[in-house]
């Protein structure tokens, strides 16, 4: 797969997350909060991070929080970031602790939840995680935090929940739970991780329920021939890459032919930033009409070489749907094992499926001038007709 840190503008992909809002299942807004002097103890209630005291100490503790490494790096708050398979969600959840006769702060903490989810695209069952950590514990929040995460899913899909832990101050802590997508059907999942906490001071009410972002959309699939029978998962709206490299000797003929056919085609098909995706297509007989329209059997063949087009034949920019094509004699060896070893096993790896989008990049030589790579494909043309 292409690329594994996400952002916006390279590999990766981000969505904006949802604006700060306050969740709680049993523990109510700290704003809301009714004092009750007839009850003894103290109540949880969830906060703005913003309205706790020493905000340089808890702004220090987040930078420190947001450089932790990770697959998917989450390098801001309350924002999606993700590729094909992976995605990382950051969100600081504050509360404090009140006594309930007085209307006093008893205490209050400040946690770093990072939800981190790693898809599997050879079955319908993944695992998530919410990795937490207290950041900044003051008064009774300083006794401990118990906490267990889960999540909540459209129908269609299951979900377990982890263990419950305890938080110790500033110690990251992992919460491994999992969703399944049963059955064999094509399903758009919306899966929504939920951390539930609570302070083990003595206190009145339950734990407090924060969800973790905004629902994200996973695709789950068991389609013939891309990938294992038992199926797999994607994050279907990140459009992956497919790189084929002219430094490989299985490739360089046909790298060098797509590097041409994306400088000098109109529609620049599948360069990044310059022309459109290329589409897929898994129609059988419209694959077989794009090859015999851009490779037709009356353009000779030499020895040891066969015909390459550009876009591929398995796209819906092949050739019987788009004039705007190239052809080029390969070698044959070369032409074959960019499909069977590289670009098939990649779009499985990737569950890119029937009008599924996706880019393809050239990999060049190092320090390559714009010169020299026009000199390289000075040889290639477009198709004949």
């Amino acid at each position: 797969m292409s690329g594994t840190t996400a952002s916006a503008d390279t590999a990766g992909g981000a969505s904006s997350g949802k604006a700060r809002q306050i969740v709680s299942q049993t523990g109510p807004d700290c704003a809301n909060l009714q004092i009750d002097a007839g009850r003894r103890g103290t109540v949880a209630c969830l906060t703005s991070p913003e309205s706790l005291p020493d905000q340089t100490r808890r702004r220090e503790a987040l930078q420190r929080q947001l450089a932790v490494p990770a697959a998917v790096v989450c390098t801001a708050k309350d924002q999606l970031f993700f590729n094909r398979t992976e995605s990382c969600l950051f969100e600081e959840v504050a509360y404090k602790l009140i006594d309930l006769q007085t209307g006093k702060e008893a205490g209050f903490g400040d946690m770093a939840v990072r939800s981190l989810v790693t898809l599997d695209v050879r079955t319908r069952t993944w695992t998530q995680r919410i990795n937490a950590t207290v950041m900044i514990a003051e008064g009774a929040a300083k006794l401990g935090t118990v906490a267990y995460a889960t999540a909540t899913c459209s129908s269609g899909c299951t979900t377990t929940a982890s263990a419950t832990k305890s938080l110790p101050f500033n110690v990251a802590v992992d919460f491994d739970y999992q969703v399944t997508s049963a059955g064999s059907n094509l399903e758009q999942l919306k899966v929504l991780p939920v951390f539930t906490f609570q302070s083990v001071s003595p206190s009145i009410g339950g734990p407090l329920r924060e969800e973790i972002g905004t629902a994200v959309d996973v695709r789950c699939d068991s389609t013939p021939n891309v990938g294992p029978n038992t199926g797999g998962c994607v994050y279907a709206q990140f459009t992956p890459t497919y790189d084929v490299s002219t430094l490989n000797n299985d490739t360089a003929q046909v790298a060098w032919h797509i590097q041409w056919a994306q400088r000098n085609l109109a529609g620049k098909w599948g360069r990044k930033g310059f022309g459109p995706e290329l589409t897929r297509t898994m129609d059988s007989a419209l694959i077989t009409a794009n090859r015999n329209a851009a490779c037709p059997s009356s353009i000779p063949r030499p020895v040891g070489k066969s015909c390459d087009e550009y876009p591929f034949a398995s796209t819906y920019q092949g050739g019987s749907l788009n004039p705007d094509h190239s052809c080029y004699m390969v070698p044959a060896t070369q032409n074959s094992l960019e499909g069977s070893r590289y670009r098939r096993p990649w779009y499985a790896a990737n569950r890119v499926l029937d009008k599924d989008k996706f880019w393809v990049n050239v990999v060049l030589p190092a320090g390559i001038t714009e010169q020299e790579i026009a000199e390289k494909t000075r040889a290639f043309v477009k198709c004949p007709g």
